[in-house]
C-alpha cells in the first residue's frame, strides 16, 4: 500500500478518544458475558463487581538501542518534539517489558510531555493481559520499532505560539532476537502539543489514536 493510500484509508477512521494510557487499544477484544449462573440469586451487574486490580509492571529500563530524549530534537519545532515523543510512546522491548505501559512511562520520565499528561500516562496501568500480538513478540524477544510519516490533514489548525497539531501514520515493526520479522501493525495518532510561552519548549500534552 503505497503512503499516499495508507493516509486515506486511516484518516476516513481517526478517533477523537484521548489516549489516556499506552499508546494503542488492546490486541484482543473482550471476553464475552457468562452465562448467568443457576439458583435464584440476581445476576450480578457491573457496578457490583469489584475493580480489577492492576496488573504486576516491570521496571522501566532503556530499550536494546534506545530511545530519543527532548535533547536530541529541535524543542522550538512542533513536529520534531511530536515525532521523539511518538517514537519513544511507540518503541517496546519484549525482553524488558511486561507490556506497552512501560514505553509510556519512558516516555513520561523522558521529559517529552507536559506535567498533566505525563502524570496521565504514569496513572494509566494496565488491568487486562497484553493480548496476543504482544506475547507473539514476546515469543521471539522483538524490539518494535516505529516508523513516522506525516498525515497532516488539510484545513487542520494553525499552529498558534503555544497550541499545535500534528498527525501521523505510525508503523510499528517488530524484529525478534532470532532473526523474525513480524507483521506491520498503523496506527493513525493525532497529538496535541503546548507550550507555557512562545520561548518555552513544546510538549506533548495529549494524544487521539486509531
Amino acid at each position: 500500500m503505497t503512503t499516499h493510500h495508507r493516509q486515506l484509508v486511516l484518516a476516513a477512521a481517526v478517533a477523537a478518544a484521548v489516549l489516556c494510557g499506552c499508546s494503542s487499544p488492546p490486541d484482543d477484544p473482550a471476553p464475552p458475558d457468562r452465562p448467568a449462573a443457576s439458583g435464584t440469586g440476581p445476576r450480578p451487574t457491573p457496578s457490583d463487581a469489584a475493580p480489577a486490580e492492576p496488573l504486576p509492571s516491570a521496571s522501566v529500563r532503556p530499550p536494546r538501542g534506545g530511545i530519543p530524549v527532548p535533547g536530541d530534537v529541535d524543542q522550538e519545532d512542533a513536529g520534531d518534539v511530536a515525532r521523539g515523543a511518538l517514537t519513544a510512546l511507540h518503541t517496546y522491548d519484549t525482553t524488558r517489558d511486561t507490556s506497552r505501559h512501560q514505553a509510556a512511562l519512558r516516555t513520561a520520565d523522558a521529559g517529552w510531555c507536559t506535567r498533566t499528561y505525563a502524570a496521565q500516562l504514569r496513572k494509566a496501568t494496565p488491568r487486562s493481559a497484553p493480548g496476543a500480538t504482544w506475547t507473539t513478540w514476546a515469543d521471539h524477544q522483538a524490539v518494535v520499532r516505529p516508523r513516522l510519516t506525516p498525515a497532516d490533514e488539510a484545513g487542520k489548525p494553525a499552529d498558534t505560539d503555544r497550541l499545535a497539531y500534528r498527525q501521523w501514520i505510525v508503523t510499528l515493526t517488530p524484529r525478534g532476537a532470532d532473526g523474525w520479522k513480524g507483521p506491520e501493525e498503523d496506527l493513525l495518532v493525532a497529538a496535541t502539543l503546548t507550550r507555557t510561552s512562545p520561548a518555552a519548549p513544546w510538549r506533548l500534552d495529549a494524544l487521539a489514536v486509531q
